[in-house]
């Protein structure tokens, strides 16, 4: 495939404008996720502005990566980085790029050795693979020659920062930093402001979606239909919302949901109104009342307990 432009960006690019950026031909956004703290190398903080990159990178179709900058000189470290980032940032998000461990830390990383740090890598990636992610190693070329024992990670993708005018040809990468406040090959500003800019070389989004990885397991149609009716995505403007960043496709998903009720009625419970019926299952009280009007009658304010009503 034909490389593909995207960038990476955290708090340090905090206002930037992500329906820009799109229109200036950034195709996917590799978001910090967070990071381990510096003062003792095993405290995690979120990125203050993941939450809010990652839902407009989402309201403007934008492809997603995730990534977590490291501190971990062990395997038990790497994984406690990987769970963290997994129950606060990545849990019921859906992600078309890699999740990345980004190895780079010049205090306790560079002082620990190749081995450890490559054994804080494989807890990371391999805790993360159980979770059903795809994972990848983010950093430049001279740690992947001296700091990191490349040679005993050979099954993870490589996201290498080289900001030259070529892509690295060792070790092979999925993804190519180019150029950040240094960029040989383009602007070094993407919408006013200086951002870290890459290339991808593999089609992640198929293989997520074809793998069921990242975020892509996803149930089948009726199983969602089911749940939608059983009331378990919300409802209006919510249940879109949910639906649409959990993968879904939302009018393939409320065709099955109407198909199903179409077949499907409703005995009225105590406290039920029309319109209280009609949000439950998606609908506007005025067609639930057309529907039912031979049952209901001339007024829609009144319904009795026990009547089934056709949906």
């Amino acid at each position: 495939m034909d490389k593909v432009f995207g960038i990476d960006i955290s708090s340090y690019q905090s206002d930037i404008d992500l329906k820009k950026v799109k229109d200036e031909g950034v195709n996917f956004v590799m978001i910090r996720a967070g990071y381990t703290g510096y003062s003792d190398g095993i405290s995690k903080r979120i990125d203050d502005c993941f939450f809010k990159h990652y839902k407009n990178c989402k309201d403007n179709n934008l492809m997603v990566g995730a990534y977590w900058f490291s501190r971990a000189t062990t395997y038990e470290q790497g994984r406690n980085e990987a769970e963290f980032m997994y129950n606060n940032c990545l849990k019921d998000k859906l992600f078309e790029y890699p999740i990345a461990i980004d190895v780079e830390d010049s205090y306790y990383q560079s002082k620990a050795g190749r081995d450890k740090v490559t054994e804080a890598i494989k807890g990371f990636c391999e805790y993360l693979e159980s979770k059903k992610y795809y994972v990848c190693i983010y950093a430049n070329s001279n740690w992947f020659k001296n700091y990191i024992d490349t040679d005993k990670l050979n099954r993870y993708d490589k996201w290498i920062a080289n900001w030259g005018y070529n892509k690295p040809e060792s070790p092979v990468c999925g993804i190519w930093q180019f150029g950040g406040e240094t960029n040989k090959i383009r602007s070094n500003k993407i919408c006013g402001m200086v951002v870290d800019q890459d290339y991808a070389y593999y089609d992640y989004p198929s293989i997520m979606k074809n793998k069921k990885l990242n975020g892509f397991n996803l149930k089948s149609i009726d199983e969602i239909a089911k749940e939608v009716i059983d009331g378990l995505w919300g409802n209006g403007h919510i249940r879109y919302k949910k639906l649409t960043e959990a993968g879904y496709n939302y009018k393939e998903v409320q065709d099955k949901v109407n198909e199903i009720l179409s077949n499907k009625t409703y005995a009225v419970k105590a406290g039920d109104t029309l319109s209280s019926i009609a949000k439950k299952y998606n609908m506007k009280w005025i067609d639930l009342y057309n529907k039912n009007k031979d049952i209901i009658g001339d007024n829609p304010n009144k319904i009795y307990v026990g009547q089934i009503l056709k949906l």
